[in-house]
């Protein structure tokens, strides 16, 4: 045979001297190859040799490429465009509309295929049978083009709820990836970011991905990625690698690093070499600030390494449960990121607010429901436990406040080099309200400095605390003081406040009124109970943890706090949650960490000075997956100054939230919990605590009350800002053909079925299947074992993990969807029952965005009803799908019939693809992949 001839595959058209004919199969006789044809026009067979055969292929035709190697993937079916005769050799140019890509090609590997369209109007509607494969190539389509605009049928623990599904649908749809997503604190953004990569991903063309957070994030983005979505190729930069050479960028797609790294001089030179991002993620978008003062701009390092970053991708995406914080240029600035061609529409923000619909998507707790429509979030349950004084307390009190007034009024002698003696007397009033224990040890340590006994705190020299605000409590507790008096007499001063500390902690009232009452208390309504319990320090917590383990035993209490790496926190979670009883955390498990899935009641034993951290430890319990109602106990300190003056500030601001959130004469707590986060979140007041020992109560009060007033203000303006912003819309999907967990069950089951695999067994109810997998498809997939265990509940494939869960990361899941979806399965045409109306027609639609990359596809289907009307998928389809379908009898429709429903139904997608476009989205191509009659 020459070697320059190709042998067509059959089913290829050929032409020999200008005679059209179909490939059928070829013989060897010496050295010559023939090739047995059919001839279009007479029907007649005749062998030709394979030097006089040409190519046939007709503009229009539809074909299908049938690679040479057993390796290469097929690049499935297209339109022949034209053909050309190049180097003595016939080509087709065919559109492959799923690709979206006009190929040259060797006619010798196509092969002319029949399309629905064609196969409707010849009355071509299949073998017995043809009506379930019909319906599993629905399902096939409905489920890919789903999980592709949502991204829920991905991988995930947890059955995502119709928020989270419209929030990326909502994104994906836009043709725009610059967003801002605004969720309240607890609603999963991790989870709806997750969901919006795996649906990038499966389009495959967002492969370079920069995920930037918190440096207390940073492990749990990896790990959450990994566990939650299978996404195991992200990485942590300065972790996981580091790159010398700009050339090294080339190994790592999928990043995750800490702003609080990137941002220095050094590491953002690094960065920025890394080209060009597909996706640049931020998350605790809030962190980034740029304030205006006047006409000039004052632009933190966080603001400038995203600012820089915005030049090196068209997609970035913010994270941030407190956006706004009152500070309008703040906000207007982090929306200028995302949209820097909309500058002067938002600097006009106040008069133009719907521009926010475009760029910001919020939900709020107060809204959210599960996919049958009840409330996810009950609200929370908060009782303040007052702790009584006594004559020990007192009286130390009274030596502290002395002491600390001759120490503000040292550090204002000496100015400016005064200013560290204020903050370590503040520090030392924070520590007194969180216990008696920690405030000694830190007058301890003062004592021993200035007569040259100090002993550096426990852990101080080994542990590195992260660079992250969360930890500021810590770093205090562990900065160090001079060497020298601030004042005259002070070390005589501390040896008899020491004296008095001693003699209260022998009375501390706060530690028996926790673990005498409250303690008991929970117990009392459920055994066992799991209590999380905050303090801003790592003295309280060692104070805890040594009396609870006293009366619980080792083990029953665990720690988080800064010093810990997240592998450690991690740990610490996962035995709490095991077989532990307390676990004590400083802010280090404020922000970040989920304490939510055994525990649902929480103690403060310190109230912080910055009511938003006090937000942020509820979150961590009241969040999407919490079974119970929250149950939040403060504990008060006894009658000091300072926490009457917390507790003061707690009171009102509560008066506040309760007035907000007061609807008649209803209080609605989901509202309430939302306006407290809010108000939190605007409100400045650690500066006015930090004077209130100079000003007294009466001023401190009217500071602190003016102070609510301006950020209940700020609430308000954000309030009615923020209903411009997108949010759920129950209609989202009502022109959608949407699909859930009983449609994956359907196609699973009915592809079993037809593929003939055995069931061996059933369990849980029928929602575990034993399938005995045929040796074909096991080499296929390249699974080990013959017996697969498959689920179709999160749940169970979570608690067993030789239990696979089928979602559209398992490869058995991929291999039967792209079964389905196949020529050669049939069900492209079929005579169906169980529907009104004429006929049937389903289609992909395509857009792509001004640059010809495609930015969507929607599997749509168009359903001609009696009177002749094309619906646009009819909810009574999405119904049928579920169920097995049976035949239809033949039905009498002509020609010209299949051709009057094929002109009204491209007319139809015509339509939808017009009123689908925006500026980011333009029609690029639409196929049919499956008609039918209904009868």
């Amino acid at each position: 045979m020459s070697t320059k001839v190709g042998v067509p595959v059959k089913g290829a058209w050929v032409s020999v001297n200008g005679e059209l004919g179909i490939a059928r199969s070829t013989r060897k006789n010496g050295s010559e190859v023939y090739l047995e044809i059919r001839l279009v026009t007479s029907g007649r067979h005749r062998w030709v040799n394979l030097r006089d055969v040409r190519g046939g292929f007709q503009p229009g035709m539809e074909v299908q490429d049938v690679p040479l190697s057993r390796t290469r993937k097929s690049l499935g079916e297209g339109v022949v465009l034209t053909t050309r005769r190049i180097g003595t050799r016939d080509q087709v140019l065919v559109d492959f509309l799923e690709s979206g890509r006009p190929i040259w090609l060797p006619f010798e590997n196509l092969r002319r295929i029949k399309s629905p369209s064609q196969r409707l109007i010849l009355g071509e509607t299949g073998n017995p049978g043809s009506a379930e494969r019909f319906r599993l190539r629905c399902l096939a389509f409905a489920l890919e083009m789903w999980n592709e605009n949502t991204g829920s049928l991905s991988r995930l623990d947890i059955d995502p709820l119709p928020h989270q599904i419209h929030l990326v649908h909502h994104i994906l749809r836009s043709g725009n990836l610059n967003w801002l997503i605004g969720d309240d604190v607890g609603l999963g953004k991790t989870i709806e970011v997750g969901m919006l990569l795996a649906a990038l991903e499966q389009r495959g063309d967002f492969r370079r991905i920069l995920i930037v957070t918190p440096a207390g994030l940073v492990r749990q983005w990896q790990e959450e990625l990994h566990y939650k979505f299978g996404m195991s190729d992200y990485q942590i930069y300065g972790t996981d690698f580091e790159v010398n050479n700009p050339q090294h960028w080339k190994l790592h797609d999928h990043v995750v690093g800490s702003i609080d790294r990137f941002k220095s001089e050094r590491h953002l030179e690094i960065l920025l070499q890394a080209g060009v991002w597909d996706l640049v993620v931020f998350d605790e978008a809030h962190r980034l600030s740029r304030r205006q003062w006047g006409g000039k701009y004052d632009a933190s390092e966080r603001f400038r390494l995203a600012a820089k970053l915005r030049t090196t991708t068209d997609a970035m995406l913010l994270l941030s449960g407190t956006p706004h914080q009152g500070m309008q240029d703040k906000f207007q600035a982090i929306l200028e990121l995302l949209r820097p061609e909309w500058k002067d529409q938002i600097d006009k923000l106040p008069l133009n607010p719907e521009i926010l619909r475009d760029m910001v998507i919020r939900n709020h707790k107060a809204d959210v429901t599960d996919t049958a429509g009840k409330f996810i979030f009950q609200g929370t349950m908060t009782r303040a436990i007052r702790v009584p004084s006594s004559p020990q307390i007192e009286e130390f009190d009274q030596r502290l406040r002395i002491y600390l007034m001759e120490g503000y009024s040292a550090g204002k002698k000496r100015g400016r080099q005064g200013l560290a003696i204020g903050f370590v007397m503040t520090v030392y009033r924070k520590l007194a309200a969180s216990s008696i224990a920690a405030i000694q040890m830190a007058l301890e340590r003062r004592l021993n400095k200035l007569i040259g006994e100090y002993e550096a705190f426990q852990g101080s020299d080994n542990d590195q605390v992260e660079e992250d605000e969360r930890f500021s409590g810590e770093q205090e507790e562990l900065s160090e003081t001079p060497d020298d008096e601030f004042f005259e007499g002070e070390i005589k001063m501390l040896r008899r406040l020491l004296n008095s500390a001693s003699e209260a902690r022998t009375e501390d009232w706060k530690l028996r009124s926790f673990l005498n009452d409250l303690v008991p208390q929970i117990e009392s309504q459920r055994s066992n109970e799991k209590v999380l319990i905050f303090t801003e320090y790592r003295a309280t917590q060692e104070y805890i943890r040594h009396f609870l383990e006293r009366h619980y035993g080792q083990g029953s209490v665990l720690l988080i706090h800064g010093s810990q790496d997240y592998r450690e926190r991690e740990q610490a979670i996962r035995d709490f949650e095991a077989t532990g009883r307390f676990l004590i955390s400083t802010e280090a498990g404020g922000e970040g960490l989920n304490l939510h899935r055994e525990c649902h009641v929480m103690v403060n034993y310190d109230l912080p000075w910055n009511p938003m951290r006090l937000v942020q430890r509820v979150g961590r319990l009241y969040r999407y997956g919490q079974k119970k109602r929250v149950v939040v106990f403060n504990l008060l300190a006894p009658d000091t100054f300072d926490a009457r003056i917390v507790t003061m500030m707690y009171d009102r601001i509560s008066q506040v939230v309760n007035d907000m959130s007061s609807v008649g004469r209803e209080f609605n707590h989901g509202l309430g919990d939302e306006i407290l986060g809010e108000l939190a979140d605007m409100l400045e007041v650690e500066s006015i605590l930090e004077e209130a020992s100079q000003v007294g109560i009466r001023r401190t009060q009217e500071r602190i009350d003016e102070a609510l007033r301006r950020a209940r203000d700020a609430v308000k303006k954000q309030q009615e800002l923020f209903q411009y912003a997108a949010g759920f819309e129950s209609d989202e999907f009502g022109h959608q053909l949407s699909v859930n967990i009983e449609h994956v069950r359907a196609f699973i089951e009915g592809m079993v079925r037809c593929l003939n695999i055995n069931v061996a067994n059933t369990t849980y109810g029928g929602r575990v299947l034993d399938l005995r997998l045929p040796e074909e498809i096991q080499d296929l997939i390249e699974y080990p074992r013959r017996s697969m265990r498959i689920t179709f509940d999160r749940e169970i494939a979570a608690r067993n993990p030789n239990v696979q869960m089928m979602d559209l990361d398992s490869p058995f899941f991929k291999y039967l969807i792209e079964r389905a979806k196949s020529y050669d399965f049939g069900g492209m045409c079929a005579n169906l029952t169980g529907l009104g109306g004429i006929a049937l027609v389903t289609s992909i639609l395509r857009w792509h965005n001004d640059q010809g990359v495609r930015m969507r596809q929607e599997y749509a289907v168009f359903y001609t009803q009696r009177h002749g009307q094309v619906a646009f998928n009819p909810e009574e389809f999405a119904t049928w799908m579920i169920t097995p379908a049976r035949d239809g009898t033949k039905t009498s429709k002509t020609k010209d019939d299949a051709r009057k429903v094929l002109t009204s139904t491209k007319d139809e997608m015509d339509r939808h693809l017009s009123n689908v476009s925006n500026v980011h989205l333009h029609p690029e191509n639409f196929q049919i992949v499956s008609a039918g009659w209904c009868v």
